[in-house]
């Protein structure tokens, strides 16, 4: 075997506890272990001896060699799984960043209002995207960054005149936009209701955006090895690439939520339809008069009354 670790429980389980014997190990010079972990001169060395094919070959020379193409394996198994911690780390650290985060927007310990925190980061970067806009007012980035963060709850019309309006305008303009919204949901909701939709939907929020995050990652961790061949080390490579992923999922939570509250509408079901009012009149009409057990339900079910609306 490759590792003397798997000799060993070979061999211990080839023979009952606590039986005497003993085991002898057959291993061919063309195996893969020998073949690329072996000496090269050993073949040379037993052509010279002048050894046919198919001749067991028993010298300790043999047995040192095995022993060193087996450590050459494990160490060569060592590296790979110590590297492949290093890459794991890099995910477990963001792992505990987004898990904290989502630990404390559900439990509430921290009485910060998170929409309100993302709407001050999400303005102060359409700010600076709006500066870099009036200095090339060709460039279609801001305009775009614009349409996403507010989408549907503006009209073609209302962003011409929001990409026209300065700084501060517009960030009133968007921020009163905001407020307005959370009102009318207070307004139908409740206070507390309304706090405990917004966090719902942080949470599916960071949910969603947490899976893709890590789908990214793995795609990442896939192809980064290529950058070796540019002598670039992958694991240096998959830390800034994966710190710059990282550095976006945190962008996207905080726009994700500020355009999911602008564009949320609360719609109230009637509580009943027309069929269901009639069914209560004519039920109510049912109750002034009085109705033999054994006739027709006025329902409509067809059953008796005792075994419909008049069943005790």
């Amino acid at each position: 075997m490759e590792s003397r670790r798997v000799d060993n429980q070979a061999r211990g389980r080839s023979g009952r506890q606590g039986d005497e014997g003993s085991s002898i190990f057959f291993v061919s010079l063309e195996d893969d272990l020998m073949r690329l972990f072996g000496s090269e001169t050993m073949n040379s060395m037993l052509e010279k001896l002048g050894l046919k094919d198919g001749e067991s070959i028993d010298h300790p020379w043999i047995n040192k060699a095995i022993e060193r193409a087996q450590q050459k394996v494990e160490a060569r198994n060592f590296d790979i799984r110590k590297t492949l911690i290093k890459f794991d780390n890099v995910l477990n650290d963001q792992r505990h960043v987004i898990f904290e985060q989502r630990k404390n927007v559900i439990d509430g310990k921290e009485d910060e209002n998170y929409s309100d925190i993302f709407l001050e980061e999400v303005l102060e970067n359409l700010k600076g995207q709006k500066i870099l806009h009036e200095k090339s007012p060709n460039s279609k980035e801001f305009p775009k960054a614009l349409k996403q963060t507010l989408g549907k709850s503006i009209t073609d019309d209302e962003l011409g005149e929001i990409l026209n309006l300065d700084i501060k305008s517009m960030e009133k303009k968007i921020k009163d936009k905001f407020i307005n919204n959370r009102d009318e949901r207070n307004n139908l909701l409740g206070i507390e209701q309304g706090k405990e939709i917004e966090k719902r939907i942080l949470v599916q929020i960071i949910d969603q955006n947490w899976k893709s995050h890590i789908q990214y990652l793995e795609q990442l961790r896939q192809v980064i090895g290529l950058r070796s061949y540019g002598q670039r080390d992958p694991l240096v490579e998959y830390k800034k690439e994966a710190f710059l992923l990282f550095e976006n999922l945190l962008g996207k939570l905080k726009t994700d939520l500020v355009t999911m509250l602008l564009n949320l509408k609360i719609i109230q079901k009637e509580e009943e339809d027309n069929s269901q009012n009639k069914v209560k009149e004519k039920l109510k009409s049912i109750a002034k008069n009085k109705i033999g057990r054994n006739e027709p339900c006025p329902c409509g079910s067809g059953k008796k009354y005792k075994h419909c609306c008049g069943a005790l």
